[in-house]
Order: C-alpha cells, then sequence, then structure tokens
C-alpha cells in the first residue's frame, strides 16, 4: 500500500504517494515545514521503487543528465543515467517516477514536488529567489552569491541570536510588491561545514554531480520560522581575509537578481519539464518571466543592496553584520 504524504506550498497542495516508507519518511523530513492535512492536491507526484519497461520509445532531446523520450502530447517522458523514468501529465499536474536506484529515486522525487509547486507558484507571482533570507526587526534579508559562498554558515551563525528568523536557507519567494515569503526547505550542510558539530539527527544525501550533503530540519534544529516581511536589505557575499560591508551596490545587485530570480539559476526548475515548446506554453513561461522581472525590480526598489565580504572567521562574520545593521551605516 502507498504511503501518502500531503503538503501545502503557499496555497499549492502537493501529494505524494510512494509504497517506499523510508523514502515517504525522507520527503516528509525535507518538506516538514509544508505538513498539511489531506486534501485535493493541485499536483499529484507518486515515486515507485520498481524496473523499467525493457524497451523505451525513441529519444527526442538529449541532455547530459536526462533524456526526454517521445510520448503523447500533454505529456512528458524524460529517462535518466542511472536508471529513472519519469512521466508527467500537465493537464492533470501529476507525475510518476519509477527507478530500482534508491538513492536516485530520492532525488528526484525531491526535485520533482520543488518544480512542480515551483512552477505553479510562479504562475501565481510567488518565484524562488537563489538567496539565504532571515527576518530581522520586521525586515528580509537576502545573502545572494554562488553555491559555496557561504550562505548557509552565515545563516546558521546568525540565527544563534534569537533577533533572527529564517525565511529560507535556500529559496525564500519573491512577489511583485517587494515582499518576501518563507520556504523554509530543510538545510542542506557540506561535509565541511563547521556547524556539522553543532547538530544531531542529520541525514545523508547525495545528489548526482554535486558534493554530498547532510540535512537539517529547521524545526528539529530550533530556527525560528519567520513570517511574510518587506525587502530590507540584499548582501552579495563575496570571500575576503576579513569581515568588511561596501556602501550600496544597486548594479551589482541587479546583475545577481537577473540571475538568480528571473533565470532560475540554482533553483530547482528542471527544464525537461519546465520548458516546452508550444505557443500556449511559451506565452505562459513569456508571463512568467514578467513576473520575475517585476519582483526583481520591486526588490531592487525597496531594499538597500551592500557587498559582503566574508572572513574565514564565521563568528567575526555574524558580529560584523549584526554590528552594521544597529548602526545602519555602510561600513561594518
Amino acid at each position: 500500500m502507498p504511503v501518502k504524504s500531503y503538503f501545502d506550498f503557499h496555497g499549492c497542495a502537493v501529494e505524494f504517494s510512494t509504497p517506499d516508507q523510508a523514502l515517504a519518511a525522507e520527503l516528509s523530513f525535507d518538506f516538514s515545514a509544508f505538513a498539511s492535512p489531506p486534501s485535493e492536491p493541485d499536483i499529484r507526484i507518486a515515486a515507485l521503487p520498481e524496473r523499467l519497461p525493457a524497451a523505451l520509445p525513441p529519444p527526442l532531446l538529449r541532455a547530459r543528465r536526462w533524456t526526454v523520450l517521445r510520448s503523447e502530447p500533454g505529456r512528458r517522458l524524460a529517462w535518466y543515467p542511472g536508471g529513472a523514468l519519469c512521466e508527467y501529465d500537465y493537464a492533470a499536474r501529476a507525475g510518476v517516477l519509477r527507478s530500482e536506484n534508491p538513492a536516485l529515486l530520492r532525488e528526484l522525487a525531491y526535485l520533482l514536488v520543488l518544480s512542480r509547486a515551483g512552477e505553479y507558484l510562479d504562475r501565481r507571482g510567488l518565484h524562488r529567489v537563489h538567496a539565504g533570507g532571515l527576518g530581522w526587526r520586521g525586515q528580509a534579508l537576502l545573502f545572494c552569491g554562488a553555491r559555496g559562498a557561504g550562505k548557509t554558515t552565515l545563516l546558521l551563525e546568525l540565527l544563534k541570536d534569537t533577533q533572527f528568523s529564517l525565511l529560507s536557507d535556500d529559496t525564500p519567494l519573491a512577489d511583485a510588491a517587494g515582499d518576501i515569503h518563507p520556504f523554509p526547505v530543510r538545510i542542506g550542510l557540506g561535509l565541511d561545514s563547521p556547524h556539522l558539530p553543532d547538530f544531531g539527527g542529520l541525514r545523508d544525501f547525495t545528489r548526482r554531480g554535486y558534493p554530498p550533503k547532510r540535512l537539517l530540519d529547521p524545526a528539529a534544529a530550533g530556527c525560528k520560522i519567520s513570517g511574510t516581511l518587506p525587502a530590507g536589505r540584499i548582501f552579495l557575499l563575496r570571500r575576503a581575509s576579513k569581515p568588511r560591508i561596501l556602501a550600496r551596490c544597486a548594479c551589482a545587485c541587479a546583475a545577481e537578481l537577473a540571475v538568480s530570480l528571473a533565470a532560475g539559476c540554482g533553483t530547482p526548475q528542471l527544464a525537461e519539464y519546465f520548458l516546452r515548446l508550444s505557443p500556449r506554453d511559451l506565452a505562459a513561461k513569456a508571463g512568467i518571466l514578467g513576473s520575475r522581472l517585476r519582483a526583481a525590480a520591486a526588490l531592487l526598489g525597496r531594499a538597500g543592496c551592500h557587498v559582503f565580504e566574508l572572513s574565514p572567521d564565521r563568528g567575526a562574520n555574524a558580529a560584523a553584520l549584526r554590528a552594521f545593521l544597529r548602526s545602519g551605516s555602510g561600513a561594518a
């Protein structure tokens, strides 16, 4: 019998089902902040630990990590190296994943839920930003930077101070009013994270093409979750020898938001499902791009933009930011 889990992502109801109890527990852990009672779902995802068919339809489009196969109109059939197959029905908003590879099935189930819920929210004007997000005294702080820039280490250090609350470790939501909405999925810690000894109950997670991580449930870690807040400041993270916060840099911030918000780089979109070539869908994607650009413009108009140079000393970095916020000046 399948185990069913229900999640509510800001009004997007998702039903996830699988006969694999371990996989059901993993997804419930990942999305524990969004757990909800059973309801009529907007999106259904099923993950089945079973063998793929011996014969597959011919390929239509190949990429390094996936191949789109020929399928019926209105459906998308994708095969993944390592042995996984997913069929998604756009009209029914329902997908079925199959694989005998437990790690691959777990990775794709997590990404497919985020990808499909993310597009649903895009159409409603709520857009994921590849950034860390914290609440502080009634305003949202965004921390932008490439993978490995130090976002998670900085956020966890700041969350030791009860004045800060968590919006998201990796993908808070922005809207056209310049407000930031919480999206607290599990937090991924690199194996070199200085915070690993601080937490128990961490779970291992592997993803193709990325270093392994250990996963932390924000609620279980005692992180206070923020509500929706107006954007206050945006910090572009850079590596340096000592912590320093530089004066406003609107041009650099606009370039960053073009990548991390408008283009959606760094957020789980799964291009093999997000991009379709029908005129109707291309028009819908143009609408999403326009909405993302309006959200980016609202953030630029509302928030102060700064470069935050991070030192190897996580405590010094957190202290520099607290001092800057208290003073409101442009120097740490």
